[in-house]
C-alpha cells in the first residue's frame, strides 16, 4: 500500500436514495479516501437537505445553483478537486454507483505500481454484484496490447477509452489534459474525456476493482434504434452531436466516418427498421444532432495554475515517426517502445516532414502559453 490520497466525487440529480448508497459505499473504502466531493445539480427532491444532514469531516458538498448536466457537474467536479484539494487523484462516479470495500483499493494499487497509465476504471456490473456487466459502461479493448498487464497479481486490460462509472486518475493528468468538456452538458463527456487522457498515457480496467450500476435499464450505450423511453428522446440531440466533437478530437478520418455512419446508417435504420418506436422523432434528433455537432468545438478549460504546455500526445508521437521514416515497417513491440520511451526531439533531423510537423506542434504549445500568459 502507498501514501497516495484520493478525492471521489459523484455527481447527483433528483436520485437521494441511491446518493445515499452510493456516499456510504465510497465512505467504507478499505484505502486511500481522503475526501468526497457531491455536486448536486441543482436537485428538486430531498437531496440538498439529506447533504445538509452529512458530518463527515471528508465530505465537501457543492450545490449549484443551475442545472450543470451531467457533463457541467463532473468538470465542476474536477476543478473543485485540483482546487480544493492537495490529492493525488480523483476518482469519479454517477449517483447509481455503488462501489464494492475494496474498489478503490485496487484501482490505485494498479495505477501506482505501473508506468504510463492515465485512467484506470472498474468493472461494472449491473444491478448486483453478481449481475450482468453494465453493457453501457464496458470499455473496448485496445487491439491486440489489451493483455499487456494481465500477468500480474492486480490485472488489468488496456482500454481505449472509459465512462464516468469508477474511473480513477492523478492530478498530474488534470494538468497534462484540461477538464471534462462542461459544453458537452448530458452523455458522451466521459468519452471525450478519457480519449484525451488515453492520447498522453494509456487506460486499463482493472478487473479486481468492482462496482454495481444501479441504472434503471441494463441498456447499450446511445442506441436510439433500440430506445423504447420517450422521456430519454431528447438526451440523443446532445448524444449525436458531442459524438462528432468527440470523433474530430481523435482524427479527421474518424470525424467523417462519425458523421456519415449517423446520416447513413442510424438515420435509415430508425426510418426503415422494423419495430421501431417513435421513428420520426428519433430521425430529427440524428440529423439535427450532427448538423450541430459539425460546427461545435468549444474550448478545452484547464484551471489555473495547474497545465502541462508540452504534453506528448502519442498518436502525434507515432505520425512523427513515420515521416521521419514513411518506409519502415515497424513491429509492435517497436511501437509500444516509441510509446514508452521517445518524445518528438528523436525524430528530428531525419526528414524535411519530420521536422516540419514537430515544428507545427511546437509552435501550437508555444501559442498556448503565450494565449494563456496575455489572459494573466
Amino acid at each position: 500500500m502507498t501514501n497516495k490520497s484520493v478525492t471521489a466525487a459523484i455527481v447527483t440529480y433528483n436520485r437521494v436514495d441511491l446518493l445515499k448508497e452510493s456516499l456510504s459505499a465510497v465512505l467504507n473504502q478499505t484505502d486511500y479516501l481522503n475526501h468526497v466531493i457531491v455536486v448536486n445539480n441543482k436537485s428538486t427532491d430531498e437531496t440538498a437537505e439529506y447533504l445538509a444532514t452529512v458530518t463527515d469531516p471528508r465530505v465537501i458538498v457543492y450545490n449549484s445553483e443551475e442545472n450543470l448536466g451531467g457533463a457541467g457537474g463532473f468538470n465542476k467536479a474536477v476543478r473543485l478537486f485540483a482546487e480544493e484539494t492537495q490529492d493525488d487523484y480523483v476518482w469519479l462516479m454517477d449517483d447509481d454507483t455503488i462501489a464494492e470495500p475494496d474498489a478503490l483499493k485496487y484501482l490505485v494499487d494498479f495505477i501506482t505500481e505501473n508506468d504510463h497509465v492515465g485512467f484506470v476504471n472498474s468493472v461494472v456490473r449491473w444491478g448486483s454484484r453478481d449481475g450482468h456487466p453494465s453493457w453501457m459502461n464496458v470499455p473496448a479493448p485496445r487491439g491486440f496490447t489489451w493483455q499487456y498487464h494481465m500477468n500480474l497479481a492486480n490485472p488489468g486490460i488496456e482500454v481505449v477509452n472509459s465512462t464516468f462509472v469508477s474511473v480513477l486518475f492523478s492530478r498530474k493528468t488534470v494538468a497534462m489534459v484540461g477538464l471534462p468538456q462542461k459544453e458537452y452538458f448530458i452523455w458522451g463527456d466521459d468519452m471525450e474525456y478519457t480519449n484525451r487522457i488515453a492520447d498522453v498515457n494509456r487506460g486499463y480496467t482493472v478487473l479486481k476493482s468492482i462496482v454495481v450500476h444501479k441504472s434503471k435499464e441494463n441498456t447499450m450505450p446511445g442506441d436510439i434504434v433500440r430506445e423504447q423511453d420517450d422521456s430519454r428522446l431528447w438526451r440523443y440531440n446532445y448524444e449525436y452531436r458531442n459524438r462528432v466533437l468527440t470523433a474530430r478530437r481523435v482524427s479527421k478520418r474518424e470525424w467523417l466516418r462519425t458523421v456519415v455512419n449517423a446520416l447513413r446508417h442510424d438515420l435509415r435504420m430508425v426510418l426503415f427498421g422494423g419495430h421501431v418506436k417513435y421513428r420520426w422523432q428519433k430521425a430529427k434528433m440524428i440529423v439535427s444532432g450532427t448538423v450541430r455537432g459539425i460546427k461545435f468545438n468549444p474550448d478545452i478549460e484547464y484551471v489555473a495554475g495547474l497545465r502541462d504546455y508540452d504534453v506528448r500526445s502519442i498518436n502525434k508521437l507515432l505520425r512523427a515517426r513515420y515521416l521521419s521514416d514513411p518506409q519502415a515497417i515497424t513491429t509492435l513491440d517497436q511501437d509500444i517502445d516509441f510509446i514508452e520511451n521517445y518524445t518528438y526531439e528523436d525524430f528530428l533531423n531525419k526528414t524535411p516532414e519530420a521536422d516540419k510537423y514537430i515544428a507545427q506542434i511546437k509552435a501550437a504549445q508555444e501559442a498556448a502559453k503565450n494565449t494563456d500568459t496575455d489572459k494573466q
